[in-house]
């Protein structure tokens, strides 16, 4: 459940009765489905829908006087409990801003500190948005300290994140601090350096994970092209499955159809399979695309506007792979109203494999 679906659910909600009556129906929609496992955006820029001592109230969750209108968080804890779903608090470590306005940082966070005593180089500022730089120590105990944040004090299943880490190739961002690591006897090329701050926040994270409960999961949801998370994200994803101690689930984004001119669904699917050797493996599946033209597809562009069972066949290709699971992207795909007669049939399709199953 991303922000924007989080932000439609309590816009119109005057008090705390109302936006539980929303989730409940919204829960009553996803037990047709089978639905067990819900990924709520917990912090989706550097803010959060939950109570805390360390980051700013979500605008998307403010009210009138800059309060958090609801604990967003909470709510979903309490009721998602009483449907026997779990709930893992999804968070993006390092985005900031979705534009490049550093006016509109909040004060009241670490980017305001760095702005204020020009600690530039902290921050990876581009012409679409602002990042923390995953080179800084401080940054790397800020986010540290937020997820512990949450696990001491909400009774969450999982914690989450997804495929925001470095947002740019460019060499300018973190000239200075490679610089100073080369001159302090690195030997690591600018891109291993890079996947090294990666797998360091992530390896961290999965640690103290662990440290408050060994049964509390941690995982990733990647970008579906693999070389393209390795060489333009620095995320090193194969290392993720293939070895512990880093996450207990890898759910990469196969948003792709079976007719894509450049990633088809099966090749992409059967890519990742090669590397899933400690069962780690989940598949993200874009539901979102359903009775849409899809651009990028290129000569399969049509695919997803002319056929309502693409899901539901991903669903069974999924499961004869013997992958752990399937994650849906995104949840108001399943219970707003529509008038997409595409998706109104995928979704029955999606419900009648899942009898099945």
């Amino acid at each position: 459940i991303n922000y924007n679906e989080i932000q439609n659910l309590i816009d119109d909600c005057d008090n705390q009765s109302q936006l539980n009556d929303k989730i409940i129906s919204m829960l009553n929609e996803f037990t047709k489905y089978n639905i067990n496992t819900i990924f709520l955006h917990s912090r989706a820029f550097d803010d959060c829908f939950y109570k805390s001592k360390i980051f700013p109230v979500s605008i998307y969750c403010m009210n009138n006087d800059g309060q958090l209108k609801f604990d967003v968080l909470q709510t979903f804890i309490d009721e998602c409990n009483k449907y026997n779903m779990q709930v893992h608090a999804w968070i993006n470590p390092y985005r900031i801003r979705n534009d490049a306005n550093l006016n509109k940082i909040n004060n009241h966070t670490l980017a305001h500190r760095f702005i204020e005593t020009k600690q530039t180089e902290c921050l990876i500022v581009t012409e679409e948005c602002v990042y923390y730089n995953p080179s800084i120590l401080d940054v790397q105990k800020y986010i540290l300290n937020g997820i512990r944040e949450i696990i001491e004090n909400y009774d969450v299943n999982g914690i989450h994140i997804d495929d925001y880490f470095y947002p740019t190739q460019s060499l300018e961002i973190d000239k200075e601090l490679y610089k100073e690591y080369i001159d302090s006897g690195g030997k690591l090329c600018i891109s291993d350096f890079r996947r090294k701050h990666i797998n360091s926040l992530v390896s961290s994270i999965y640690s103290l994970v662990k440290s408050y409960d060994c049964n509390l999961m941690f995982s990733i949801s990647p970008s579906a092209n693999i070389k393209e998370n390795f060489d333009l994200q620095f995320a090193d994803v194969i290392l993720w499955l293939t070895e512990n101690n880093y996450a207990d689930y890898v759910i990469p984004q196969l948003y792709y159809g079976y007719e894509n001119a450049s990633i088809p669904f099966e090749n992409c699917l059967n890519e990742w399979l090669k590397y899933d050797k400690n069962s780690k493996l989940i598949i993200g599946l874009g539901i979102y695309k359903s009775g849409e033209i899809d651009e990028y597809a290129y000569s399969g562009k049509n695919e997803w506007k002319n056929n309502s069972n693409i899901i539901s066949r991903q669903v069974n290709d999924v499961v004869n792979n013997s992958c752990c699971g399937f994650a849906f992207f995104s949840a108001s795909y399943f219970y707003s109203e529509t008038d997409n007669a595409i998706l109104i049939s995928e979704r029955q399709n999606i419900k009648n494999i899942m009898e099945i199953l």
